[in-house]
This record gives structure tokens, sequence and C-alpha cells, in this order.
């Protein structure tokens, strides 16, 4: 059960990575991941998720990606802003983010905010327990939120953020 909930959020993470040609040619592995889920809703989803991203000129989805995260506050994949919006808070709050990962040995190898939603399910897919429901606790609200907004707007990403968002709420045993 661990394994299948880590590996369907470190799926999401990847899928909710801006799209490149690196996203592109990791869909044929990908898909043999996902085959290899259980059926249900989440492989369900994945699978179409996979379909969408491969039906599509990478132009296309990257002007999808940023319409929808870049140009949309409301939307934006940095978990802090939803919390804290500009306040101090937030600068508080990527720094106890910052500690958290480091005292966890997560080395971050990325140019993004350590909030940034990919990044955080990349970490929640290999953290210790107690790291995961500290961010569980912390920001699954502003997680669930965003999935209405994106499915509001009727945007794929909402989907796949929903099983993201519903595997979070799952307490690893």
């Amino acid at each position: 059960m661990v394994r299948k909930n880590s590996l369907i959020i470190k799926i999401v993470s990847h899928f909710l990575q801006y799209p490149d040609e690196a996203l592109l040619d990791s869909l044929p592995p990908l898909a043999e991941e996902i085959a290899a889920l259980p059926q249900g809703q989440a492989r369900e989803i994945l699978a179409e998720f996979a379909d969408y991203l491969q039906s599509r000129k990478l132009i296309r989805l990257q002007e999808e990606y940023s319409r929808h995260f870049d140009l949309n506050p409301a939307a934006c994949l940095n978990l802090t802003y939803h919390r804290y919006g500009d306040s101090r808070d937030r600068g508080a709050a990527l720094v106890q983010l910052l500690r958290l990962y480091h005292e966890a040995g997560y080395e971050l190898t990325a140019r993004e905010l350590p909030d940034y939603l990919p990044l955080v399910l990349e970490f929640l897919a290999i953290c210790p327990q107690t790291e995961y429901d500290l961010l569980v606790q912390e920001y699954h609200p502003q997680v669930e939120a965003l999935v209405a907004r994106l499915n509001q707007a009727g945007t794929p990403y909402g989907q796949l953020l929903s099983i993201a968002a519903a595997n979070l709420s799952k307490r690893r045993p």
C-alpha cells in the first residue's frame, strides 16, 4: 500500500512539472509503471493524463500549463502563497520547509522554491513518517483548494491533482 501511494504521488509530481521534451520522453516508461498499478481511479486518471500529454504538441502543453499555473495566482503551485499570501509568515514557512528537507537528508536540486508542489510531492513520496504527517497536516487544505480551482477551470490538471490529494489524505500504514 505504501509503495502504491508513494508511486502515485511521485508520478503526479512528475506530471505537474513544466512540460518539456524530457517529460514527453519519460512517458513510455511511466506508462509501464501506471499499467502496473492496481485497477482503480488513480490508475485510470494517470493513464488518461499520460494520453493527454501525448496527444498535444509540446508548445500547446506549455501554453496551457502557463495559463493555468503561471498566469493565474489562484492556481500557482507554491503552497505557501496559498496559505500566507505575500506576508512575512510566508518567508518563515519557506525557511521551515528548507530546514525540514535538510533534517530529513533530502538534498534540493531544483531551482524552485521549497514549497513548489511537484517538489513537495516528490519529497512526500520518500520522506519519513514524521515529516510526511507534518507536511500533510500543514498543506493538505491548500492542495484541496487548488484541486477545486483547477477542476472549476476544466483542466485535466484538476483530476490529476485530485488523486494526489486523495492519496495524501491516507495515513501511511
